[in-house]
């Protein structure tokens, strides 16, 4: 069995969601130099550790590999022997790149616009709302905006030019995604799935992006604060958690535990 799981919003979390939750009850998982970036809770830490020995768990998610690195926690504690990156463009097994699955994810590139195109293309109809933006090594591209003033119209005519030359787009909080449709976090997914000969697959994830991994495992939980479930009024294949914010992590993690029966 394989849990796959979005991290950010849906595993780990921002101070922005801790600021109900008493400082005993989570703990700190990703810092850059002395500053506190993400943190989980206590409890949803130690029930991942439990739960690796029960399956492969395997991180899933839109940082690059810099950025994935930086979840000291994570890689110190839980060791996870795949990690998948780059929203599916890089794979790192034991901290090193898979240069099989990146061959792969080249040859498909082929049959999607390049990044230059697509970030030229948008400089065009970008207003001031866009803050800045950045490479995600060299795979697709993000966006920080200011939420409050995002131009929903031309947001929504950017999203068919993509879909026009194979791209897709999620708008996460501050963060605006544009992302090849060859990279995707499902076919890493089925990569790791074959090469250890696993059957099962459960998977958890907050935003679109996670959506084909989702769509694809025999269990999906998604969190009733991301982007799938304000974009959805029901999805028969996903469950969502009760709770939302960091505290709905132990409920994911708890829900898979129980799962494990099942299959």
């Amino acid at each position: 069995m394989i849990f796959a799981s979005d991290l950010d919003r849906t595993l780990i979390y921002s101070k922005r969601f801790i600021e109900n939750i008493c400082r005993e009850e989570i703990v700190l998982v990703e810092k850059i130099d002395e500053k506190e970036i993400s943190y989980m809770t206590k409890k949803a830490l130690d029930h991942l550790v439990k739960l690796k020995d029960q399956l492969l768990f395997v991180p899933v998610t839109t940082r690059t590999i810099k950025q994935y690195k930086r979840i000291f926690m994570l890689n110190e504690v839980i060791s996870p022997k795949y990690a998948v990156v780059s929203n599916g463009g890089n794979i790192l097994i034991d901290g090193q790149v898979d240069e099989q699955w990146s061959n792969i994810i080249e040859g498909k590139l082929n049959k999607c616009a390049p990044i230059d195109e697509v970030r030229k293309e948008f400089e065009k109809v970008k207003g001031d709302w866009v803050l800045r933006g950045y490479d995600a090594d060299n795979l697709f591209l993000y966006y920080i905006v200011d939420e409050e003033n995002v131009n929903e119209e031309t947001l929504s005519m950017f999203r068919k030019w993509l879909d026009r030359v194979n791209w897709n787009m999620s708008l996460q909080g501050r963060k605006l995604y544009f992302v090849p449709n060859c990279i995707n976090k499902w076919s890493p997914i089925e990569y790791i799935k074959n090469k250890e000969r696993k059957n099962t697959v459960f998977a958890s994830g907050d935003s679109l992006l996670d959506m084909p991994m989702l769509n694809m495992a025999n269990y999906s939980i998604a969190p009733t604060h991301g982007e799938i479930f304000k974009s959805y009024d029901k999805i028969e294949i996903i469950e969502f958690t009760d709770r939302s914010g960091i505290l709905c992590a132990e409920e994911i993690i708890r829900k898979v535990e129980l799962k494990i029966g099942e299959f």
